[in-house]
């Protein structure tokens, strides 16, 4: 659980000590999860909404006090197909210390590894791992042919790009689309026939196998996985030595997962902006956020807010190749310096919601971000630095000096700030290294791209021998230019480096916005070499 986000009717330092049904009233669209967990909730039933499935791991702990040590027996292994997997009831698993009512009937997933060892892993658990990264996708995978009535997708066969149209019926929260991870995970739930078929048969399996009850409907979680062939899956889990068998608690990463999907993929909807580059960065980053959140899982969100992005320890997913995808909009949302966004509140609400948005919430929105998207993807946006490394190829080529291009760096993300997010298309936003030989000296060239901004950030010049090799150095030097909203943190390089060590170049100045002709580049090149006589 994110030790910021408490959740109301919930004492303080719950255990999840099973996940059991799923139950829905007739009369009614939310769905919810019974839980066993210690102690008891407040008042009413151990349950939780559906929206929250990604919080949902067997051990963990709701509303903790304090830091806890994840319990469990951890192991990594690579499968070779789910398609002989074999499906048996969770109260059969020999790892099982308990045998709690309310999971003993729920579906797990069987099959034994080379070394001998037989996994017991619970359906709603894969499912979550693979699928729940937030709680849109939670909630609506029980939802028959819901993607049907969201999404619509355009596919140019012949040139291998796609347009992902996202239908006005959408509840999708906009926000999910600014972050190229989760685009990544729906364009493959959307494409990727596998991938599509086993998430919509979580819908199919409820239409077919629930029951109803009084007022209710439940059902026993259950699905068709994917068949993630060669997929590697990091667990944590119980073990028990006796038979050698491990019941799995969270499945922690998802790597080399197969896709069938073509090189670039758009999504379209009319509610995206793309921002437009005004007097630099307007401030509309919204109402300062609380440090922690009271989550409330009985009430409508409103649709008065941009929906709270809140996370936790996430799950570390990666495809077997990138692609790339973008948002795409008819729309363009000019930026400013110092004006205030109206539309949000100074001092925002600790109070949220995780439900859907609705006309009678009254309560700010917020949705879970449990995805940490870890596929190579650097190489997609090598055409950014175009002229960059157009510039570089003149100082080999015309001034005689070597040049060694080091494989571009993503920024990372830093605590809240979005800087390493492109506002234009929400992509990453990536750094070039160099390391320039001139004559018998050394140095190293840093490039950000700035495609999103109205001012570029100079190309900055480090004297190689005042800082040995570079790397080791790169992460801080990326954090505090992030800090820097992007400027160079020269005085954290003056500590590095020395202040007479380091310099800059400014980007050559271009008569057409977006490229350089040959005689810029040249120039510039030019600059560069002159500063390294």
């Amino acid at each position: 659980m994110n030790g910021s986000s408490h959740f109301k009717g919930f004492k303080d330092d719950t255990w999840i000590n099973g996940i059991g049904d799923l139950f829905c009233r007739k009369d009614g669209v939310r769905w919810g999860a019974n839980l066993s967990i210690y102690p008891s909730k407040e008042s009413g039933t151990d349950a939780i909404s559906l929206s929250n499935a990604p919080i949902l791991v067997r051990k963990n702990i709701i509303n903790p006090t304090r830091d806890y040590y994840r319990k469990g027996f951890e192991k990594a292994f690579t499968i070779a197909t789910t398609r002989d997997w074999q499906v048996d009831l969770l109260g059969n698993c020999p790892a099982l210390e308990r045998r709690l009512p309310k999971e003993a009937r729920q579906f797990c997933f069987v099959f034994q590894l080379v070394d001998g060892i037989k996994i017991y892993l619970p359906q709603f658990e894969l499912a979550r791992a693979l699928f729940f990264h937030n709680g849109y996708l939670a909630r609506s995978s029980v939802i028959h042919d819901l993607l049907n009535n969201e999404f619509a997708v355009d596919y140019d066969q012949e040139n291998g790009r796609a347009v992902i149209n996202v239908l006005d019926t959408c509840n999708c929260p906009v926000e999910l689309f600014n972050d190229y991870g989760h685009r990544r995970v729906l364009a493959w739930l959307l494409m990727d026939e596998d991938a599509r078929r086993a998430y919509e048969s979580i819908g199919n399996n409820q239409l077919n196998y629930g029951y109803d009850v009084g007022q209710y409907r439940r059902w026993a979680f259950r699905f068709d996985p994917p068949a993630l062939k060669n997929a590697m899956l990091g667990v944590r889990g119980h073990f028990d030595a006796e038979s050698r068998t491990l019941l799995v608690y969270e499945v922690t990463s998802l790597k080399n997962i197969s896709t069938d999907l073509p090189e670039h993929i758009e999504f379209f909807s009319p509610k995206f902006f793309t921002q437009g580059n005004g007097q630099g960065q307007g401030s509309g980053s919204g109402a300062e956020r609380p440090p922690g959140h009271d989550v409330d899982d009985a009430s409508e969100a409103s649709r008065e807010n941009k929906p709270v992005m809140i996370s936790g320890n996430m799950t570390e997913f990666e495809f077997d190749r990138a692609v790339q995808t973008s948002k795409i909009s008819k729309k363009r949302k000019p930026t400013g310096r110092g004006h205030k966004d109206d539309d949000e509140p100074g001092e925002a609400s600790s109070d949220v919601s995780t439900e859907e948005q609705g006309p009678n919430g009254d309560l700010p929105s917020a949705e879970w971000d449990k995805l940490n998207e870890q596929t190579d993807d650097a190489h997609l946006y090598l055409n950014k630095f175009d002229s960059y490394f157009k510039m570089l190829d003149l100082l080999e080529d015309k001034h005689g000096c070597k040049v060694v291009k080091y494989p571009l760096r993503k920024l990372p993300a830093i605590g809240k700030c979005k800087k390493h997010i492109l506002e234009t298309d929400g992509n990453s936003r990536c750094l070039s290294v160099a390391h320039v030989t001139a004559g018998t000296t050394g140095y190293y060239l840093l490039e950000v791209d700035t495609s999103d901004a109205s001012k570029a950030l100079s190309t900055k010049v480090i004297l190689a021998k005042a800082i040995g090799g570079i790397e080791p150095h790169l992460f801080e030097i990326e954090k505090q230019l992030l800090k820097a909203s992007l400027s160079w943190p020269k005085e954290h390089l003056d500590k590095l480096v020395g202040a007479d060590n380091h310099s800059w170049v400014p980007h050559q100045q271009s008569k057409k916005a977006g490229s350089l002709t040959t005689e810029e580049i040249e120039k510039w090149a030019n600059r560069i070499r002159m500063l390294t006589l």
